[in-house]
């Protein structure tokens, strides 16, 4: 071999071993990217998942007071606790309670949600306690609880109060005694009486229920 080709040769070699250690140090860089990068990405999905629960969570604990608002009786005749789960049926008109969890798919991800309803106490001052203290049963506690794939559940709860009274004004009471309670609907009858005409005198006994 003379000079001339053993220069090429080396100079072969030569680039032959630039160019893996370029390519090694290009694998590096791309796996150090990846790792950066990689986690990052999912935190950012995370974060995503995270904000579209908090929505979900909210829009559910606004229905619950708007469903309440509608009628107190709405959510006084659910079962207390955490162990009974409801959802809304927004999908119908007025809102319909459902035992159970809502599954809400957006996108790729299914996000679940429900609520619960706690009875509270008051003490003497009024304050509300979370124990002794008296029943106080124009005052519920409602918390929601929302998840998604690879979270832990998370809540946020609100207290709902009894504050709109209905006003009735009732003169006619020609159905008779005998009404048992509590009364729902509004009707002629009344639960007992003494001393008055209530079927030759419609009109003149006034009673205001609030």
């Amino acid at each position: 071999m003379n000079i001339k080709k053993l220069l090429l040769f080396r100079k072969g070699g030569q680039s032959l071993i630039e160019i893996l250690i370029a390519i090694a140090i290009g694998f590096i860089l791309i796996m150090g990217a990846v790792a950066v990068i990689g986690p990052a990405i999912k935190g950012s999905s995370q974060a995503k998942r995270a904000q579209t629960a908090i929505a979900l969570g909210k829009e559910l604990l606004e229905n619950v007071r708007v469903f309440s608002e509608a009628n107190w009786h709405n959510i006084t005749n659910l079962s207390t606790s955490s162990a009974n789960h409801y959802y809304l049926n927004t999908s119908s008109s007025p809102f319909v309670a459902v035992s159970g969890d809502e599954n809400v798919a957006i996108a790729t991800t299914t996000y679940v949600r429900y609520f619960y309803i706690d009875e509270v106490n008051r003490d003497s001052a009024g304050k509300i306690v979370s124990g002794g203290g008296i029943y106080d049963p124009s005052t519920k506690r409602i918390t929601v609880a929302y998840k998604w794939p690879e979270s832990a559940t998370r809540t946020m709860t609100m207290y709902l109060t009894r504050s709109k009274n209905n006003i009735f004004l009732q003169t006619n009471w020609t159905g008779g005694g005998g009404q048992e309670g509590p009364v729902t609907t509004t009707n002629n009858r009344f639960g007992t009486s003494s001393k008055i005409d209530f079927t030759s005198s419609t009109g003149s006994i006034i009673i205001k229920f609030q």
